[in-house]
């Protein structure tokens, strides 16, 4: 008998339902866990108790694993690798034999086999995420006994929520969200699931990490533990080479992404680590005039003097800029080495020679960031 069939047929005995064909999550079970987050719309507590429906004993509902969720062919494509497991003969005796069920056992220590890491520190949430399982994420995260079990880095120091937002499934990061799996941990890169999603222009993956929990969107979870305190999202976290979720969206132009951050209430005039660059520096180096007119007239708390570490305004860096923009930093401050006439003509005339260099450093920059 396989792994996976042997799985089966453990998960089968411990629960005694038979495990249906595969399936997946309804429409009906998406707009409930949405419950108006990624629409924007936060609802009143009244009209949510309106909305919720009339079950009187709803944790038996929500705490079993088989509501709607199919667990029997979606883990044909897992591998634990167990060594009890592997060893086939021992596991085909155990299976021949029904165990003995008693009270302490069974049932309360199979999330231990759910969430143990094989040789590259995957537990079973890591592997259904990186293949696409919905149905078995959202039984996973059910079963799990406390939130620190979402937490769970492998090697990689990769988190499920990483794994979620590296695949653009916004609905997994949102079920972890609310789950209270911890919205900010660094994997090898020092990237937290906010930078993955920023620099991807994945807006609805990053409306999902930073949109607040309402209680509605828990109690259709089904979780089976108590709620637990969720924390703070740090929308100006550094990554290991010195860049908020501002600049590796700046750098990537994804101005949508940017204007859901500073909506709430990222620093737009954040240096990174390095070089002191802004959101405004990276625009006049992309060559990007879509994202600095962006930059200079929706926000509203953008410096257009910020300097880098060596001292440099975004007129400073010696790219060409194009005579609007030119303008328009002036009128807002940055301070220029030219003057109005001077600062034109060397935009055209250095366009040209400038423009291989320009076109290099901007690669290199996303290069480093990627």
């Amino acid at each position: 008998m396989s792994r996976v069939e042997l799985y089966k047929t453990i998960f089968q005995q411990q629960h005694h339902f038979k495990v249906p064909d595969e399936g997946a999550v309804s429409e009906e079970e998406k707009c409930a866990l949405d419950s108006g987050f990624i629409s924007g719309e936060l609802r009143s507590e009244e009209k949510i108790t309106e909305e919720l429906p009339q079950i009187e004993q709803p944790q038996e509902n929500y705490m079993r694993l088989d509501s709607g969720v199919d667990l029997s062919e979606s883990f044909s494509g897992l591998h634990i690798k167990n060594p009890d497991w592997n060893d086939l003969s021992c596991a085909k005796s155990k299976v021949q034999e029904p165990p003995v069920e008693t009270p302490t056992t069974a049932k309360d220590d199979l999330w231990k086999q759910y969430f143990q890491q094989d040789e590259d520190g995957d537990t079973f949430l890591h592997l259904a995420i990186a293949e696409g399982f919905v149905e078995v994420v959202l039984a996973l995260i059910r079963k799990a006994p406390h939130p620190l079990f979402l937490d769970t880095p492998n090697d990689n120091a990769q988190t499920p929520i990483h794994l979620a937002a590296a695949k653009q499934n916004w609905l997994i990061v949102r079920w972890l969200v609310v789950a209270g799996a911890k919205p900010c941990p660094r994997n090898i890169r020092g990237d937290s699931p906010l930078h993955i999603a920023a620099r991807n222009g994945d807006l609805r993956t990053c409306r999902a990490i930073t949109d607040p929990v309402q209680e509605q969107e828990r109690i259709s979870l089904g979780l089976t533990y108590p709620k637990q305190p969720y924390q703070e999202i740090n929308l100006d976290q550094w990554n290991y080479e010195g860049q908020t979720c501002v600049h590796v969206a700046a750098i990537e132009g994804h101005i949508d992404v940017l204007r859901h951050l500073v909506w709430y209430g990222a620093d737009i005039n954040a240096r990174e680590g390095r070089q002191g660059y802004t959101a405004l520096h990276y625009s006049i180096v992309r060559g990007d005039e879509r994202l600095a007119h962006f930059l200079l007239s929706e926000c509203t708390k953008l410096n257009a003097d910020a300097v880098t570490y060596g001292g440099n305004s975004a007129l400073q860096l010696g790219f060409p800029v194009p005579a609007t923009i030119a303008e328009a930093l002036r009128s807002r401050g940055a301070s220029s080495p030219f003057s109005t006439a001077s600062e034109d003509e060397y935009s055209d005339s250095e366009t040209e020679s400038n423009a291989y260099e320009n076109a290099i450093f901007v690669r290199n920059l996303v290069d480093a960031s990627a």
